[in-house]
């Protein structure tokens, strides 16, 4: 079962399966033609097909809504974040990486609707989910891939401490587009090292 996670600003929480709120809300930022395509999918086009989506697809364990702390809107979702199995990371990466590609790591995607851009939210929500990847599940590594043109999601993994470290090309998404990615890892060395030295 999916863990319940809090930060300072957000909480994150399972998607609530049948709940008119969470799928509403899911509509009303996944509907726009900004962010889907960005992340390989189509936008939402009804309340109706966002509500499948969540049975379907983010019911899945791991899988959190993003929720802002405090600001009476229920706790509606503003966006989503998942951490998934790895079975092989393809495309070009690093020498020191190549130990990395698979066994006991994950791969971290994620969305935020575009009211809540700018306000670190995003970067925020990352943060905690890959500390939860490493404290929770105890991962060696955890991958992360944007479009190349998708600048904004490569600073957001950036300020999270995931470095660059390869490229994927030609990669073909849910549209039927293909575009080329970029690829971002933090090691659990990586993260425990600067962790325990900021105790």
């Amino acid at each position: 079962m999916t863990k319940t996670i809090d930060t300072e600003r957000l909480l994150l929480r399972p998607w609530k399966v049948g709940d008119e709120a969470d799928a509403a809300s899911l509509f009303r930022y996944a509907s726009d033609p900004q962010i889907g395509p960005m992340c390989g999918w189509p936008p939402h086009t009804s309340v109706e097909g966002s509500a499948n989506i969540i049975r379907d697809v983010f019911a899945a364990e791991n899988n959190w809504a993003i929720t802002v702390n405090g600001t009476g809107n229920g706790n509606e979702p503003i966006g989503c974040i998942e951490l998934r199995p790895v079975k092989r990371i393809a495309g070009s990466v690093e020498p020191d990486c190549e130990r990395y590609r698979s066994g006991n790591v994950l791969e971290v995607g994620y969305w935020i609707g575009r009211p809540f851009w700018g306000f670190g939210y995003m970067s925020e929500a990352l943060d905690a989910v890959i500390g939860h990847a490493f404290t929770a599940l105890h991962a060696n590594a955890v991958w992360g891939a944007y479009y190349q043109e998708n600048v904004r999601s490569g600073r957001v993994m950036e300020r999270c401490g995931m470095w660059m470290a390869g490229e994927s090309w030609h990669v073909l998404n849910l549209i039927g587009e293909y575009h080329d990615e970029f690829l971002r890892i933090i090691t659990a060395e990586e993260w425990w090292a600067d962790h325990d030295a900021a105790k």
